[in-house]
């Protein structure tokens, strides 16, 4: 029977509850649907690697898996650690967790995760090959040490798709933190302002109204700048008729929520506000056609129909939306997992959870205007509560 590990004075162990931010049995719970998996394939266990995974099995976060760190799920029993012993305290505050494998800064950490796999005397055992924190190097040697493996690929993934109704109010908390740090960083628009004014209002507001650290920094740019996808805050002054792009998230116990809103200094050009109306008929139009049973890819058809008509679809390049959820640095999202993008035969499910990201790159200004939402049993529940009208500063 699957037990939580337990404080012991004999090993110095100390678990610490609260750090979870779920109540234990449900990461219980996900350990035992990955066992029942396991015993199905006949693995002795499974060997994974990114920290979202991590996450969402037992809880388990650090800042530190910039070095190298994996999990290991046996067939019965609590997952094992393997990191880099500064980590370990933090894993063993855990109840979910059983063991740490502790990689000493002068070991090969390898060499560590080679030994501990060997001394299970295994038969088979599951390899996640997906993920993004096993490189070819460490993957070579794993498969060189003649170690049976079985590609155990995406089984983790596929259960954070659709969310729980404890993950989803971490994601509504998410978006009251957002919507302060928006409201503070619009309100803080000025000519004379810089760049960097605008992402500290953002990151302020947020953070003080609840956010934990984002899975990846805030898009926030002004000016002709606004016109390069992903260019960031960089100490620009801003001046009369310049767009202020803001793109922003929040998190609570690792689950987040974006939105983005968009500004003009002064008066707005007839291509700003024709710009601002046709992304928030894109958004308002995906929010209507979300809802169970639809396909992603027809989804997104529906939204590029009105774009085309108006003739700004060459500047309507990228995907509708992406899936939202866990995220660590340096992603936010889940968009490598599933996402509504043309010609996507995903089947949309009551409990998915997408940001919504309308984006137009133009000559001399970009726009985007989004809101993240959650599938309902008839539609779509819009978590981010902002007004979506483009922002004019005077």
């Amino acid at each position: 029977m699957l037990q939580l590990a337990e404080s012991s004075p004999d090993t110095g162990r100390v678990i610490w509850p609260g750090e979870l931010g779920f109540p234990a049995e449900e990461f219980l719970d996900h350990i035992r649907f990955v066992q029942s998996d396991l015993a199905r394939r006949a693995l002795q266990g499974a060997l994974i690697f990114d920290p979202e995974n991590m996450y969402w099995l037992t809880g388990f976060q650090t800042i530190g898996y910039f070095t190298f760190q994996g999990m290991y799920i046996p067939s019965d029993g609590l997952p094992t650690v393997i990191t880099r012993v500064v980590n370990r305290d933090m894993a063993m505050a855990l109840p979910t967790i059983g063991d740490v494998v502790a990689v000493n800064d002068t070991e090969d950490h390898c060499t560590r995760l080679i030994g501990f796999l060997k001394s299970l005397e295994p038969e088979k055992i599951g390899l996640d090959t997906l993920s993004r924190h096993l490189n070819i190097n460490d993957y070579r040697r794993l498969i060189d040490e003649g170690i049976q493996f079985e590609d155990w690929d995406g089984i983790i993934q596929s259960q954070r798709i659709v969310k729980t109704p404890a993950q989803i109010e971490k994601m509504r908390h998410a978006a009251r933190a957002l919507e302060s740090g928006m409201d503070n960083a619009l309100n803080t628009i000025a000519p004379g302002r810089t760049d960097n004014d605008l992402a500290a209002a953002l990151y302020h507001g947020s953070i003080a109204a609840g956010s934990e650290y984002i899975g990846h920094p805030p898009m926030v740019v002004t000016g002709p700048r606004s016109e390069l996808c992903f260019a960031l805050w960089k100490r620009k002054t801003i001046e009369h008729g310049d767009v202020v792009l803001l793109e922003g998230g929040a998190c609570i116990d690792r689950y987040h929520v974006m939105m983005a809103r968009s500004a003009v200094v002064g008066k707005p050009t007839d291509e700003h506000k024709a710009t601002a109306d046709a992304l928030i008929g894109i958004l308002e139009t995906a929010i209507k056609a979300i809802k169970p049973g639809e396909t992603a890819g027809e989804i997104d058809r529906r939204c590029r129909v009105g774009i085309k008509k108006l003739g700004l679809d060459k500047f309507y390049k990228s995907r509708l939306a992406y899936g939202i959820g866990i995220a660590f640095p340096p992603n936010w999202a889940e968009g490598h997992i599933y996402a509504i993008r043309p010609d996507d035969p995903l089947i949309i499910e009551e409990n998915m959870t997408f940001h919504v990201i309308p984006t137009m790159f133009r000559d001399g200004f970009g726009m985007a205007i989004s809101d993240s939402v959650r599938v309902t049993a008839t539609g779509c529940e819009v978590l981010t509560q902002y007004p979506r009208d483009l922002v004019i500063v005077d």
